[in-house]
Parts: structure tokens; sequence; C-alpha cells
């Protein structure tokens, strides 16, 4: 069984960041709470950091800017911005540079919070499951491209115009100099 996500909560107001938390109690994560956006990237970089619940507007920087931050740090935290004034303006930059996931209005209704956290940490864990798969697939790449370089045929083999495949001449001459029991070992 694995640990329970990490959640962090940013809001300068400690009274709201602590609200926040209390919305999660029920909730099956491990939240982490901080005033400091600094403190909050910090946290992201020592830590596999499921969701950034953020305040947009902070003094030494918003929620916007924090968010782009934590996309460029680890890409697979999603990031949810809490607001009391959502404009056009603050939703697009959200979208376009912070790639928010969703936008929370303050004042808000715990059980809200609480559901957005939920969608969010699946959200999270579609994403790491695509990035791994991701990645398997280009190390398989990669280990076939080197057993091509190092054995050419070995993995993609062409086939003639009726289907069979064709054999390299250097592998013809091979079998072609073996015997027919020598032939029928190698089909074992």
């Amino acid at each position: 069984m694995s640990a329970a996500p990490l959640v962090v909560c940013v809001d300068d107001d400690p009274v709201v960041a602590r609200s926040i938390v209390r919305s999660l109690r029920g909730e099956q994560i491990q939240p982490m709470t901080t005033t400091e956006p600094e403190e909050a990237l910090s946290w992201v970089l020592e830590h596999e950091v499921a969701v950034l619940v953020s305040d947009y507007h902070m003094p030494s920087m918003n929620g916007v800017e924090l968010s782009a931050r934590v996309r460029e740090l680890r890409p697979q935290t999603v990031r949810v911005l809490v607001t009391g004034a959502l404009d056009v303006p603050t939703a697009l930059a959200s979208i376009n540079e912070g790639e928010v996931f969703r936008f929370v209005p303050k004042p808000f209704a715990p059980d809200q919070v609480a559901r957005v956290v939920r969608e969010a940490v699946a959200q999270h864990r579609t994403l790491t499951d695509v990035a791994v798969e991701r990645e398997r697939t280009l190390r398989r790449a990669r280990e076939r491209a080197e057993l091509e370089a190092r054995f050419p045929s070995i993995t993609i083999a062409a086939r003639g115009h009726d289907g069979a495949y064709l054999v390299p001449s250097r592998a013809k001459a091979t079998l072609e100099g073996l015997g027919l029991d020598e032939l029928l070992a190698l089909r074992r």
C-alpha cells in the first residue's frame, strides 16, 4: 500500500490556510500548509507532491506564478487555485501559464474543497501512470534501437511481397551452413 498523497496548501492568510487543511480532514491525504510560496516550492522539490492548493493573491508570488513554477518542476503535481476574485485575465493566465486543474472560489464550502482535492488526486494518479508508461515506452525504444544497431534486422524483420521473412545475407549464410538437425534445434 502506498503512502497517502501529499497535498500542499498555500495561502498568505494563516487562518485561510488552516481552514483549507481542516476541509481535508476526512480525506486519505497528507496535508502540508504554509503561508510562503517559496516554502511550497521547496517542498515540491523535496517531495512527490500530488496536489498544490494555492491562493491567488499573495504578496511575494501570486498563485499563477507559483503554479507555473510547480508545473516546470513537477508536471504531475496537479494545481488548484483558490481565489476571491476570478476574472477573465486571471482565469486565462491560470489556465495558460499555470495549467490550473480547478478553481475554488472564496468563500468556499469545506465539502467543495474536499471534492476538488479528491478529483485532483485522481488526476495526479492518471498523470503519474501516463508518465510511467511513457518512460517505459521510451526505454523499450532505446533498447530496441541498441539491439538493432548491434544486430541489424534482429528487431525488425523485412518481409517479401509474399509475406515471407527476408533473411539478411549474413544470417542466411550462417543458416545455410547448418544441417537439418541444427536447424531443428534452433526452432526449439
